[in-house]
């Protein structure tokens, strides 16, 4: 019995994804740990230890971001499982495979039916680089959830009915901009909208007008952002701009060489990603160009939002950690919005022409994005010594010893204690039974 090639690419790649997946979950079930760590202890003061409106929640800023959908979602769903973190952790995870499965239905509706290189998308979206942000420090707004939100605008611009895709897309922007650095989306927003509307004014278009009013929404959107925004850039630096002028280059250059398992600041790592970077440049320019055409591609419009999404993270990302180091360019809490780039480059190696250089260039994507699949040495070891930190201080503060102690026995889970006011959220939760507490039958006091 022959089977059609129109089956084989499908399934090769629903067993790659369930298979990828599967390891991604089981990593999170190793290695997380039921205790609120370092930046969580700041952050969940928007839905956990302190009262605020939903609009509140929405609105919390924490470092240079405000939380949005994040907040919201931990809001509504932690109190179920009682602010468990391996519960979150696991959350976050059945996120990034959603957001997986999201991309596969955009590269259907842009460039056609799966075949065996699709394989390029769990590659990259179930990478254990992201560890970070799936098990170690979890945080809804920051990472995957703005990442799916990003796609699932870019599956909006693929609707055929003009009315429903802007006004869903004017709304998807306002969710998303509020969302962690999903707010780069919103100085995307209405640069696109404009164009459009440039479009049909020279085609003589009747849905200038909602074009006109989606422009104007994204535009109040955006402002209403810095609405009582506080400056917070997180880096602890005493100037953002203390580095030498060339290591802002390098530290850029880096970022797009880490999704391919590279840990070192050596030239060899700076031109590897610089060479990345300017291939993510060059479809950005492509796409825009062909966004002021008379008609644009769907195809080269959403690459132009996934590559912009990209730049605009990683050049803010640049200025706001190049006085860190340079080390700081491969951080795992930045893996996931860096692979929206390399799916980008995938999605443009499938809209050459010619047959055989696009299954050949798809193909080479395969092989260049593997290394996704490794835990490297660095990031193995660093894994391994927060969950003893966190294992163990977790242990020694139920054992009733009390949390300087536990400090001094194992590091760390916050670096200033009294800043976030560490005993008094432990304390609340205890008498509530939330997180560290909630999975412990008897508690010592």
């Amino acid at each position: 019995m022959r089977v059609s090639k129109a089956v084989v690419g499908p399934v090769i790649v629903a067993v790659m994804f369930a298979g990828l997946a599967f390891r991604l979950f089981r990593l999170v079930s190793e290695y997380a740990v039921n205790i609120l760590f370092w930046d969580q202890w700041d952050f969940n003061d928007a839905a956990l230890f302190s009262h605020h409106s939903v609009w509140g929640i929405f609105r919390f800023q924490h470092g240079p971001h405000r939380q949005g959908v994040g907040g919201i979602l931990a809001a509504l769903v932690e109190p179920w499982f009682r602010w468990n973190s391996r519960t979150e952790a696991f959350l976050v995870t059945a996120i990034v495979v959603l957001a997986g499965l999201c991309l596969l239905v955009l590269k259907y509706r842009l460039l056609g039916p799966l075949t065996w290189t699709d394989t390029a998308i769990p590659l990259l979206m179930f990478t254990p680089a992201q560890w970070e942000s799936d098990w170690n420090t979890v945080n809804l707004a920051h990472g995957v959830l703005p990442v799916l939100l990003v796609v699932v605008y870019c599956i909006a611009w693929t609707w055929r009915k003009e009315r429903a895709k802007y006004v869903s897309i004017t709304a998807i922007n306002f969710l998303t901009l509020y969302t962690g650095f999903g707010f780069f989306l919103g100085l995307i927003t209405p640069a696109l909208l404009a164009a459009k509307f440039r479009q049909a004014r020279k085609a003589g278009q009747g849905n200038r007008g909602i074009l006109l009013a989606c422009f104007g929404l994204s535009i109040l959107s955006l402002a209403s952002f810095f609405i009582s925004y506080k400056n917070q850039d997180a880096s602890d630096c005493s100037s953002l701009f203390s580095a030498p002028g060339l290591d802002y280059l390098r530290f850029l250059c880096l970022m797009l060489a880490s999704p391919f398992g590279i840990r070192s600041v050596d030239s060899a790592a700076i031109l590897a990603g610089g060479l990345v970077l300017a291939a993510v440049t060059a479809v950005a320019v492509a796409g825009w160009k062909d966004m002021l055409a008379a008609a644009p591609r769907l195809s080269h419009e959403v690459l132009a939002i996934m590559t912009s999404f990209a730049i605009l993270f990683c050049a803010a990302a640049t200025v706001g950690r190049t006085c860190t180091g340079l080390i700081d360019a491969h951080a795992s809490r930045y893996i996931i919005y860096k692979q929206i780039a390399l799916v980008s480059l995938y999605f443009q190696a499938l809209t050459v022409r010619t047959k055989a250089w696009r299954t050949a260039l798809a193909a080479l994507a395969v092989v260049l994005f593997l290394p996704s699949l490794v835990i490297t040495g660095a990031d193995r070891r660093l894994i391994t010594d927060l969950y003893k930190l966190k294992t163990g201080w977790r242990t020694c503060y139920l054992s009733g010893k009390a949390a300087g102690e536990c400090d001094e026995q194992n590091g760390a889970i916050y670096p200033d204690p009294d800043f976030t006011r560490l005993q008094q959220k432990l304390d609340y939760l205890r008498a509530a039974r939330l997180n560290l507490f909630s999975d412990t039958p008897e508690v010592r006091r």
